[in-house]
């Protein structure tokens, strides 16, 4: 079984993480190759990028993808996500884990700015 989970910071606002939950909630009704599909957060929200894995895993998962929602490649996207990520390949050696490429790397980003703008 397949999963994906999407990633942002989190915050203290609940309204922020709630927008986020909303956006995926959105996002998981038009994904087919994933079966589970859920928000988890890195800091100051819940639930946890590791909760939200043990969760899936619980529920027979095999391949766990992450997309970060992040728009640069700072210090979360270089160092944190991955460490987060060898911990969990490290703990679970049955389970394969994959850390797609964040949000900012999307060239469909500057369409949407244009369509924005234009």
């Amino acid at each position: 079984m397949k999963a994906i989970i999407f990633i942002a910071h989190g915050s203290k606002k609940d309204k922020s993480n709630n927008e986020f939950k909303a956006l995926v909630e959105n996002i998981s009704k038009n994904v087919k190759t994933y079966e589970l599909k859920k928000a988890a957060f890195l800091e100051l929200a819940s639930p946890s990028i590791e909760e939200t894995a043990l969760e899936f895993i619980k529920k027979g998962a095999k391949d766990i993808s992450f997309y970060p929602f992040f728009l640069n490649s700072g210090k979360h996207v270089l160092i944190d996500l991955p460490e987060i990520i060898d911990g969990l390949k490290k703990e679970y050696k049955d389970i394969n884990f994959t850390l797609l490429e964040h949000f900012g790397k999307s060239k469909r980003i500057e369409e949407i700015i244009l369509s924005d703008i234009e």
